[in-house]
Order: C-alpha cells, then structure tokens, then sequence
C-alpha cells in the first residue's frame, strides 16, 4: 500500500501530546480513552482510530482514500461504511453533521480535524505521535515478508497507528466492560460458526470445526465461559454498525462476547479475520492471521483472543493444554475435523478423528471426552464410560471446572439411561464436592437441570420441580435461552409424569420458543421431536404429524442424524396409527441401514421395535416376535433397562394376542425380574396388572381379565399416562370381543382425552359395528379416512431416507 501521489512528500506530523483535551473532551490517545469530563465515553476500536487519525493530521483533510488505507487496509471501503463511522466519531465527541465543531466535511477533499486542540494539564513529556499507516508502509510490508519465513502466519488487521499505538501495530485494543475485568466474574463467550469464504470444498469442515476448537481452547468455567452458538442460519458476522443484530445476539445467547471468525484463502494461504465484540458496549477487536493451516491459526487466534478479553489462561489449563499438545497444527486439524463430524452427525468419522488426537497424545482431555460421546452415542457404552472417567479425573487434577462437569454429566447420563438413578446422582455428588466454590454460574444452572433429571426419575416430584424452577430462574438472570429451554423441556417431563398431559406440552411449546429465541436449531429439532410426541399421545396425531416433519426437515437441513433418527421414527409410528404402513415401513428401513452404517446399536433397536409394531398391525406374529426380541437384545447390550421393560411389556401383549401362552409367560416373567432388580422398581412394577391381565387372557379367563383391567383402571382416576392409554385400548378390543360393545364405547377415555387418536377412533368403528349403530360406524369410518388422507401426512420422498 501506498501513500496517495498527491501527499507523497507530506511530512509526518509534528509531535503532539499523547493525551489533549477539545473543549470540554480528554482524548488520551495511548490509552485509547475518551472522557466527558470525567465520565468516560464507550467507543468502537474504529471510531476511535478514525478520531485518531485526524487529530494527527489537523493541518489539513484527509481523503476517503487516505482514510479507507489506514482504517481498512485489506479491503475497499463503502461510503455507507465511512459515514457511519463519521456519525458515530462526531456523536461520541457531542458534534454532528449540522455543527461540525470538531470533524469537518471538506467538500471534494475529505474530512478535517477543526476543533481546538490543547495539551492535557497532566501531560508529562510523551513519546511521537501517532501516524498514519501510510506513513509505515514500507517498514510493515518489510516486517511481513521477513516474518513469514519465521512464523506460519501473521496478523494483518490494526496497522492503522504507530507510537502512540504501537501496541496495536498488528491488533486493535479491546477494552472490556467494567464487570468483566473481575476474576470473579466470568466472561460468557459465543463463538460464532467460522465463515468459509475459501471456495475450497476440502475446507467445508471449518464452519463447525474451527468454532468448537477455538471454543474448546478459550473455555475454562473460570474466567471465560464458552455458550452455544446460535444455529448456523442466523451465525452471519453482523455489520460493523448493526448493533440490532448484536442486540439478538446477546439476548438469545446470554453472553457477554461475541467472536466471528471468517476463512479466505490467497493462493497457499489461509487468512482467518477475527472479530472480537463485547456485546454491551459494541467495543470490538479485529485480527487478520495467517499461516499454511487453518486450525493452526485457530489455535493462535484463541490465545490472542483470551490475551484481549484479560484472561490469560490459567496456569493449570495452560500446562495441561501444552503438554496435550492441542496447539500442534496436525492435532488441532484432527479434533477439528472431529468436531464437525460430530455436529454432523456422523459418529463414525468423529471416532476416527479423535482417535488420531489420541494416538498423538494420550493426555488430550477434550478429543477424549469427545470420543467417549461419540461412543456412548454408537452404543459403545464400556468404552465411552470408561474415556469419560479418565477425563473426569485429569480434569480434577488439573483444576479444569467445565471439563469436571460436562464428564460428570456424560457418566451421570449413562447412568440414567441405564435405569440406575442413584449411580446417576452419585457421580453428580462427588463432582460437586470436588469443584471450587462457588461453581461457575453455567455449571450451576447445568447442575440443577441434571439433578432435577434425576429427581424426576426418583419419583421425587416436589424436589425435581424445586430444582427445575431454580435452573429456569438463574437462566433467565444470565440470558440463556438454551438452557431457560433446557430446564422447562425438563419441567414438562415433571408435567407429563404428574398425569397433567396439557401443562407439559404448554411447557414444549415455552421451551420450542426460547430454543428459537436462543438461535439453537440442534435444541429446536429435538423440542418439536419431542412435542410432536407429546402431541401425539394427547390425541392431536395431525399436529403431531407437522410438529415432526418438521424437526426431521429441521435436522435434515442441519445434518443432524441423531434427531433425524428420532424423528423418523416417531413419525413412523404416527403415520402407522393411521394405516400409512408403506411410508412408516420406508422409515423403519431407512433408519436401519443408516444404525448399520454407523453400527449404532440404540437406532437398530428403535428401528426393530418399529417394525416389530408394522408387522403386528399385518398379525404377522412371527416377524413381529422375532423384531421385538432383536431390539429386546440391542437395548440389552447398551444397558438400557428401562428400554429394554418396554419392550418385554409389548412381546407380552404380541404373544397373547398371537396365542403363544409359554412365550407370554416367559417374557412376563423376564419383566419381573427386571423390575426387582432395579432401582425403578415402582414405576416399572406400574405395568404388572395390564401384564398379568394379559396372561389371565391368554390362559383362556377372557372375562376375568377384563374385569381385572376395568378394576386396574378404575383405581387409577385421572391419569393418562402410557400405562392407563395401553389399558384402554386393550381393555376396549377385549369388550367388543367378550359381546359387550357398548360397555367398550361407555369407556370415557375414548370419548374423552383419547377421542382424536386414530386407534381411539378405529376402536369406535369396531365397536359400533359390533352393536349394529351401523350408521354411526360409516360416519366415524368417514372421519376416520379423510384424516388419514390429510396432507399432513403425506412426506416427499427426500423425507423417507436418512442421506
């Protein structure tokens, strides 16, 4: 870059004081400090350079060229973009357009510095002024080419000033807010989605990879705490004057801090432009680096980072981070790679990657603990608990808080998953005995979600909702909405176990709100998955069918395979209520070749079940058995019990329906054992009357199993959970069985909170054929096929398989 022929000769301005006054303005120009008297006015990193670089120069003006080279010296400025910083400068100092005190438009030359200028009283003698970088250029073009044969990449952004700055001769200072200059008081920091502008489709991994390695290594719980990122949609770098966009930003994330980050390549080399904005005041940082690598670059991006935010990293986490070796370019590339495997779902890939981190060193904590979700997540449990408690324990060691718990709560939800909820709150207590007091305030909202979780499972309603309640208050205090969805997703689980169906799907619905306020499209999938469920079991199998194409849509878009799993699984089971069989069995398919693919035991065992279901709508009771004991064994080898009852629970109602009385007696007493052998004893022990009534029925006593499954119901008042619904329907098929039709639709269920399912419906259509109402089975047929033709039903062929 060079100077503009018409001031080649100019000569640099004479010194001047580092700190002067213009009017009733102190400008302290080595501090980057503007005071209003005393009170001191927040500006943006460029503002101040611009009302820098006419104070230095205000012996004449200084053209848009000359402005546009120093301010933005690897990018043509827009005259939009000048004259919002114009704004913004002359604002700042109490000017504007119409007075022009102190920054003067001079027309077809530029702007001028006009105000007075006069040395602050305080002032000692100061070193040179500041120059523009025009001036230097010749110095800094020789300083990079030198530099590159020593390093692997160099910043570009901030050669605006030298002397008074020269300090931000290759970044711009940020200030950070008051608040966050107190260790006490952590920084929440949202790494945005890296913008690949590279055009290289080999690079299609930073997106995600780049922003979970940069997050990993500027994270501790400590000092900075790392949130979420909104969803990729709505991850753009803002303009530099949209402060509405960073307003969202800082409402739907909860943070403090904002890092953008975007990747071009010139040729070889790799350019990754960082922006660093304190989300408050709109103070920002900006850096250019650039290097062969792009995670390289990344992992020196996060150490200039945290350097800006004043929170060098803490001497344990730097020890352990350098004796990890996650700065070396190869691994750093390795766990990034890893990490976007893993936002894509693909486990089998992420496994791969950060097997190699570990090949390369052992000790890395982050690629393990990653490696054990990715295991835990493909159903190798043994393998994945046991990396979680290696991580566990190097993270106690070392005094790393957010790594104790994200393993803490990795091991406790392997525990849940399994049915063993007091193992799940042991491995909770003994992490929080070995944390520092007071526990960052994420970790605790996190804490209390898990041990509220826990609560609910022990049938501790009072508790879990007391813990749940606290979760949703303090993440409402901080901001985040992601974990203000989280602790009311979990609230609606307290809902639906209390019996009150309508109160947890109004908590969905809150949750699904703030997930999308939050810009989480990953929480967003699974709340609709989740409510679409919800809706379903409530009745509203239509609804149910929209809320779950589009969490599948959702998670197709955003290549999340795990909630695309889910997804099309429940929608399977949605559209076989409504004899949509073909469409359900196309799913079923689907997610089984994709469980053999990745070799993801829990999705074959969803799919098996599912088709298990098909195959006993057909009566085609062999297949059916044979599918239900494949994923009885696949829950079993993932050791989820509670899976695992489910199941044994459905062979026994496919056997007596198909006859097979040894194979019924068999599973139900293989129930039984489960049940006693657990510490979910009661709630598993709530199924053993529809069981027993079952075998009463299939030992040929078809009246006394009913009368025992109208006594079971009749105890159990106002619940409609899936024990009371599984009762209904089968005590309603055995009535119009037994001769009693009418009892069958006097049962207020189906008339009532059942009445809009389609096996409630199906179940009135038999019944009133059985009692010869004809007319009213023909009009109920009717309802019933014209909903079963609605076009929420009907799923484009790209739906019906997992790419």
């Amino acid at each position: 870059m060079a100077m503009p022929s018409d001031h080649a000769d100019a000569p640099i301005a004479a010194a001047r004081p580092q700190r002067v006054r213009s009017g009733a303005y102190r400008i302290d120009l080595a501090a980057r400090d503007i005071r209003h008297g005393t009170t001191p006015i927040d500006v943006e990193a460029k503002v101040f350079d611009l009302i820098a670089l006419l104070i230095a120069h205000p012996e004449r003006a200084l053209s848009k060229r000359e402005i546009g080279d120093a301010l933005w010296p690897d990018r043509a400025v827009t005259d939009a973009a000048l004259s919002q910083l114009l704004r913004k400068a002359r604002r700042a100092l109490g000017d504007d357009g119409e007075t022009q005190a102190l920054i003067r438009t001079v027309h077809g030359r530029g702007l001028q510095w006009v105000g007075a200028l006069e040395a602050d009283e305080d002032e000692a003698a100061a070193p040179d002024p500041p120059v523009p970088a025009a001036a230097t250029t010749a110095a800094v073009a020789a300083t990079e080419r030198s530099g590159r044969g020593r390093r692997r990449w160099i910043a570009l952004i901030g050669v605006l000033l030298v002397a008074a700055v020269a300090a931000a001769l290759l970044y711009d200072r940020l200030r950070p807010e008051p608040a966050a200059a107190t260790a006490a008081t952590p920084l929440r920091v949202v790494v945005l989605p890296t913008a690949d502008r590279s055009g290289d489709p080999e690079l299609a991994w930073v997106r995600s990879g780049l922003t979970g390695l940069i997050g990993s290594l500027i994270g501790d719980g400590t000092a900075i705490e790392t949130v979420p990122a909104p969803d990729p949609s709505g991850a753009a770098d803002p303009a530099d004057d949209d402060g509405a966009a960073l307003s969202r930003l800082r409402a739907a994330s909860g943070a403090t801090h904002a890092v953008f980050t975007q990747l071009r390549k010139v040729g070889p080399v790799a350019e990754l432009d960082v922006r660093v904005v304190a989300l408050d005041s709109r103070i920002e940082y900006r850096d250019v680096l650039r290097g062969s690598a792009p995670a390289a670059i990344a992992v020196d991006a996060a150490e200039r980072i945290r350097q800006r935010l004043q929170r060098p990293l803490p001497q344990a986490a730097a020890e352990a981070a350098g004796a990890a070796g996650i700065g070396d370019p190869f691994v750093a590339e390795a766990y990034a790679r890893g990490i976007d495997a893993q936002m894509r779902g693909d486990a089998t890939a992420a496994k791969k990657y950060f097997d190699i981190c570990l090949d390369h060193d052992p000790n890395l904590p982050w690629p393990r603990l990653q490696l054990a979700t990715a295991q835990i997540g493909t159903g190798e449990t043994e393998a994945g608990v046991a990396n979680a408690e290696r991580v566990l324990a190097a993270a106690r060691e070392r005094g790393q808080v957010m790594l104790q718990v994200q393993a803490a709560r990795q091991l406790a939800s392997v525990a849940f998953r399994r049915g063993d909820v007091e193992a799940a709150a042991a491995v909770l207590d003994t992490a929080i005995a070995d944390l520092p007091k007071p526990l960052p305030p994420l970790a605790q909202v996190d804490l209390l979600i898990a041990y509220g979780s826990i609560e609910s499972e022990r049938g501790h309603w009072r508790e879990s909702r007391t813990r749940l309640e606290q979760a949703l208050g303090q993440a409402r205090v901080l901001g985040d909405r992601r974990r203000e969805a989280s602790a009311l997703f979990n609230l609606a689980v307290v809902d639906n176990a209390g019996g009150d169906a309508e109160a947890a799907i109004s908590r969905l619905r809150a949750a699904l709100d703030a997930a999308r306020a939050g810009g989480d499209g990953a929480l967003e999938a699974a709340t609709l998955l989740n409510l679409g469920g919800a809706e379903h079991n409530a009745g509203r199998s239509l609804e149910a069918a929209l809320l779950l194409r589009r969490a599948l849509t959702l998670a197709r878009e955003r290549a999340d395979r795990q909630v695309q799993v889910f997804s099309a699984i429940q929608l399977g089971w949605v559209l076989a209520a409504f004899d949509r069989t073909d469409q359900a069995a196309a799913l079923a398919d689907s997610v089984l070749r994709q469980a053999e693919h990745e070799r993801n035991v829990y999705w074959e065992a969803e799919a098996r079940w599912l088709s298990a279901s098909l195959a006993a709508r057909r009566e085609d009771w062999p297949r059916a058995l044979d599918q239900l004991a494949r994923a009885q064994a696949a829950f079993e080898s993932i050791g989820l019990r509670r899976s695992v009852a489910q199941v044994l629970a459905e062979t026994v109602q496919t056997a007596a329906r198909a006859g097979d009385g040894p194979r019924a007696h068999a599973t139900a007493d293989a129930y039984r054992q489960l049940a006693a052998a657990g510490d979910d004893a009661d709630r598993l022990a709530d199924r053993l009357p529809l069981i027993d009534a079952e075998l009463r029925r299939v030992d040929g006593d078809a009246a006394g199993a009913a009368a025992a499954l109208e006594a079971f119901l009749g105890a159990r008042g106002n619940d409609r959970g899936p024990v009371t619904q599984a009762a209904v329907f089968e005590l309603g098929r055995w009535l119009v069985d037994l001769g009693r039709p009418e009892a069958a639709l006097a049962l207020p269920a189906l008339d009532g909170w059942l009445a809009e399912q389609p096996a409630a419906r199906a179940l009135r259509i038999r019944a009133l054929h059985a009692a010869g109402r004809e007319a009213e089975a023909t009009a109920e047929q009717a309802r019933l096929d014209a909903s079963a033709q609605a076009p929420q039903l009907d799923l484009p062929p790209e739906l019906l398989a997992i790419p």
